[in-house]
């Protein structure tokens, strides 16, 4: 009876361990001009050794986004735009999940925009208004449990 009630306890663990790793894991063609990608699926916390289930198929920075796509896709921007997108397609969503974009002017982030994927294959966007004094800029797309997913990089002349 004590072996039958230890293995009931070590399958409820076991249970319980496999749906808390489910919860963790539930929070968890397009002309495209990759500029540079730095790092894929790492974590800011160098603890983490969880990989995200979200990829980043493609991503833009780009001058605008028609029909849900990048236009005017460049790793150089003039200083005379006003603005610039970064559109991204997320695959890999089991469910509804956010990641961030983050925005970086050489390594001060500059601004953060958190975005709902609800479907496995997901594209969204977003924006930046350029003001005097950037110039080396980069983008992040950073899943709900830190790992950096893709980094696009361009400069402002």
């Amino acid at each position: 009876m004590k072996k039958l009630g230890l293995a009931l306890a070590f399958a409820i663990v076991a249970a319980a361990g496999s749906y808390v790793f489910a919860q963790e894991q539930q929070d968890s063609d397009s002309m495209v001009v990759v500029v540079e990608q730095e790092q894929e699926n790492v974590s800011k916390d160098s603890g983490s050794a969880r990989q995200s289930d979200l990829k980043v198929s493609d991503s833009a920075v780009c001058t605008a986004i028609a029909d849900r796509q990048p236009e005017g896709a460049s790793a150089e921007f003039s200083r005379d735009i006003e603005k610039v997108y970064y559109w991204t397609r997320i695959e890999g969503a089991k469910e509804p999940a956010e990641v961030k974009h983050v925005w970086y002017s050489g390594d001060t982030v500059i601004g953060e925009v958190a975005l709902n994927v609800t479907t496995p294959s997901f594209r969204t966007w977003s924006s930046k208004t350029l003001y005097p004094g950037l110039s080396d800029m980069s983008v992040e797309v950073v899943d709900a449990d830190g790992n950096v997913l893709k980094r696009d990089t361009f400069a402002v002349k």
